[in-house]
């Protein structure tokens, strides 16, 4: 019934931008709330997500900002945006993504549910990378 989002891989979406509403907040990413419910596994009000236009350069993963996503409601101003499932940004977007509306973008919920907030495991892998680098330069000099 709704063509949006799209499940491309577990917990990647594909979507449009849809427009900006006054109703979403700054870090916060409205969707229809029942193309919400019957096409993905996110939840309204709880679930945080990461954005990419696909023919864009973007930061590395980590250092991109993080949204929340909240249901739009059928009694909503901002649902006129999102009828078909599409992806509202706030207001405050308008200036930077205004040319983007209609274009394709990619919904990330990795994080949200593989990580869950448990970054421990990340940090030993950074930490032991660390290590490793420090040893092979300390081997380097000494040879």
């Amino acid at each position: 019934m709704y063509p949006y989002p799209r499940e491309v891989v577990a917990d990647i979406y594909v979507s449009k931008l849809g427009g900006f509403s006054e109703e979403i907040g700054e870090r916060e990413v409205g969707i229809n709330d029942k193309a919400l419910e019957m096409n993905t596994s996110l939840i309204a009000e709880e679930s945080r997500i990461k954005l990419r236009f696909f023919d864009s350069r973007e930061k590395p993963y980590f250092l991109k900002k993080s949204f929340r996503v909240v249901g739009i409601s059928h009694g909503s101003s901002a649902y006129r945006l999102s009828r078909m499932g599409e992806v509202v940004l706030g207001r405050e977007h308008r200036d930077v993504l205004g040319e983007r509306v209609g274009e394709a973008v990619m919904i990330n919920a990795v994080e949200s549910f593989r990580i869950d907030g448990d970054y421990s495991s990340m940090k030993k892998a950074v930490q032991s990378m660390r290590e490793w680098i420090w040893k092979s330069e300390s081997l380097g000099r000494r040879n």
